[in-house]
């Protein structure tokens, strides 16, 4: 399972705030980590695959999963440096050349890793990213590719038919990404994120509060916390906030609460475990998400599971998720005003919307029936590639 980031040091240590030790130790809170448990349980052997500019090897770690660095030529520092940092994001085709200079920078190493592991078949996250153009191509086993919440519009896809028609299956975690894959000559296969039912479901012993929870990676332009703390100044008072998560906007949003005269009633909580987690799923008022792109979001489906009310933007994964005023609130992305108002109508009708939360995952996005049907499709794309040699 190759991860979608240009390096280890600057995705989970700069981002994320992991060191090798703690990141090989303890932090579990990630779909790969998710994936890579539930495949284990149905027969597959998963490694973790990162690009690093300073780690290396393969390491074992206590759940069952290796995780592999592989290690960037030394000349990408310098890329990193002039390129990634200054220049990549201008456009779509000069964040395109970073994906395929990134990539080109651990071929050598991914090849031999993929010797010595013995691996049958590579999992790219992202599909619509430079990266799996180049690698499709280029590796000898079959390649599948994966929507962990990266977008289809505003990325190059001049070589997209030509890199689908390789790939042996697309998942897509919705029916309208499916829709796009197929539309580019893809294999697309639904295959949305799910929530281990066992480990995450209701406490009824547990008292729900008038607090708002929010579980992100605090990158503000995708997940768009600043209009949760924005919708805090709309609230009465009795109202608070939980931001549970670290990233690079952290001291902006920190800012922004102490601005809005609401450092009392915002708590930024950082990295916290499942179990932790879990406790103040149960606990909160509301559960909100007003992010400008996901997935299906595992920190909602885990909300959901518990029974929280969710309040969500209308985006296209979670309109497949969630029936405004059925099963949890949508709301436009970037309104405020509605945000706040979604809150106070969710937490009105919190016991209803919280059950039929519930219901919609165990019904529709329980792993132990998703990631069955994940390993045996992976299974029957490597039995695919072989009979096809």
């Amino acid at each position: 399972m190759l991860l979608s980031c240009g390096s280890f040091e600057g995705f989970f240590g700069g981002i994320q705030g992991q060191t090798r030790s703690s990141y090989l130790a303890s932090y579990r809170n990630d779909w790969a980590w998710y994936y890579a448990r539930g495949l284990l349980e149905n027969g597959v052997t998963p490694i973790i695959y990162i690009p690093a500019l300073r780690e290396s090897g393969r390491h074992e770690t206590d759940a069952g999963v290796a995780v592999r660095f592989l290690p960037l030529h030394p000349s990408y520092r310098l890329i990193e440096q002039v390129w990634v940092k200054r220049l990549s994001r201008l456009t779509r085709w000069s964040l395109y050349a970073e994906e395929r200079l990134n990539t080109i920078a651990f071929m050598r190493p991914l090849r031999e890793a993929m010797i010595a592991d013995k691996i049958d078949l590579l999992y790219i996250q992202e599909y619509w990213s430079g990266r799996f153009d180049h690698l499709v191509h280029r590796v000898g086993v079959p390649v599948v590719g994966a929507d962990h919440g990266g977008l289809s519009d505003r990325v190059v896809k001049l070589f997209k038919r030509s890199a689908f028609s390789r790939a042996g299956l697309c998942y897509g975690q919705t029916e309208d990404e499916c829709r796009i894959v197929h539309r580019y000559g893809g294999r697309p296969k639904l295959q949305p994120n799910g929530c281990d039912v066992s480990e995450f479901f209701p406490d009824s012993a547990a008292k729900r509060g008038k607090t708002v929870l929010t579980v992100a990676r605090l990158t503000n332009k995708q997940k768009r916390t600043s209009d949760l703390i924005r919708a805090m100044a709309e609230l009465p008072e009795e109202w608070s906030l939980d931001i549970v998560g670290t990233g690079p906007d952290k001291d902006m949003l920190q800012r922004l609460a102490t601005d809005l005269h609401l450092a009392g009633r915002v708590r930024f909580h950082g990295f916290l475990g499942r179990s932790e987690v879990r406790d103040l799923l149960r606990r909160c008022g509301v559960y909100a998400m007003p992010s400008s792109n996901e997935a299906v979001a595992l920190a909602v489906l885990e909300a959901m599971a518990c029974g929280a009310a969710v309040v969500l933007s209308r985006i296209r994964a979670f309109e497949q998720l969630v029936t405004d005023g059925t099963n949890g609130r949508l709301v436009p992305v970037g309104d405020v005003k509605a945000l706040a108002a979604g809150i106070l109508d969710a937490w009105a009708h919190r016991e209803r919307l919280g059950e039929a939360a519930v219901e919609t995952v165990r019904s529709r996005y329980d792993t132990r029936i998703l990631y069955s049907e994940l390993a045996e499709s992976l299974r029957q794309s490597v039995l695919e590639h072989h009979a096809c040699k």
